[in-house]
C-alpha cells in the first residue's frame, strides 16, 4: 500500500476545494518522480480511499489517504466539498500533438478506404490534406474559432487540461497566421491550457 506525507500549507485554514473519500486517486510518481519512463510506466502510484485539498490560488496542497487528510485538515474552511465516494480521479491529460483548427470534413474518405484506396490514391483523387487546406483557408476566422472552442470544450469535458495546437492546414502566410490567431484567441479566453505551434510545413502545397 503506497504510503504519502501530506504536504499541506500551514500558513491557511482557508481553501477553494475539498474533493474527499474518492474510491482511488491516480498520482502517476510515488518517489518525486517528474515523470515515468519504460518500466516505470507500468506500476502507476495509487492511493485508495484518498481526499484532495485544493488551494484558493488553485494549486493542490494536500493528496493522502482520506482520513489523515481529514485529521490534518479538521479546522479548515473549504470554499466547495464534493464527496468523490465511488468515484477514480485522475490527473489532467496532456494532449502533446493535435491538429485541431480546420475547416469541412472528409467523411467521404472512409467509404474509399474501405473499398481500399491507399491514402495516395485518396491524395491524388483531390481528397487528404489537400482539401483540408482549400476549406480552411476558405473559412472566415470567425467560424475557425467556433469550431475549434466546440472541440477544446469537448476534450476539456473528457480530461484534457493541457493541449498543444498546431497550424499546418493552411500552407501559406495568410492562413497559417489567421490559424494561429484562432489558436492564440482561444488560449486568452478558454480554460483548458493551450500550447501553440506553428506547423507551416506540413505538407508540400498544392
Amino acid at each position: 500500500m503506497l504510503k504519502l506525507e501530506l504536504t499541506a500549507e500551514h500558513m491557511s485554514t482557508e481553501y477553494r476545494l475539498l474533493l474527499k473519500n474518492a474510491k482511488q486517486v491516480v498520482l502517476v510518481c510515488r518517489n518525486g518522480e517528474k515523470y515515468l519512463v519504460k518500466e516505470g510506466m507500468q506500476s502507476l502510484a495509487v492511493v485508495e480511499n484518498a481526499s484532495i485539498v485544493v488551494g484558493k490560488d488553485g494549486l493542490i496542497k494536500a493528496v493522502g489517504p482520506a482520513i489523515a487528510v481529514d485529521s490534518q485538515f479538521h479546522e479548515a474552511s473549504f470554499e466547495n466539498i464534493i464527496d468523490c465516494s465511488g468515484m477514480c480521479m485522475l490527473p489532467g491529460l496532456v494532449d502533446a500533438h493535435t491538429h485541431p483548427v480546420w475547416a469541412g470534413d472528409r467523411v467521404q474518405e472512409f467509404a474509399m478506404k474501405l473499398a481500399g484506396a491507399t491514402y495516395m490514391e485518396i491524395h491524388q483523387a483531390g481528397g487528404g490534406i489537400n482539401f483540408t487546406v482549400e476549406q480552411t483557408r476558405s473559412a472566415p476566422e470567425e467560424s475557425l474559432y467556433s469550431s475549434f472552442k466546440q472541440r477544446l470544450q469537448r476534450m476539456l469535458r473528457t480530461g484534457t487540461t493541457l493541449v498543444e495546437c498546431k497550424s499546418g492546414y493552411g500552407l501559406n502566410l495568410d492562413a497559417e497566421t489567421k490559424m494561429l490567431r484562432v489558436i492564440e484567441r482561444a488560449r486568452q479566453e478558454l480554460e483548458i491550457g493551450i500550447s501553440s505551434t506553428y506547423c507551416g510545413a506540413h505538407s508540400i502545397p498544392k
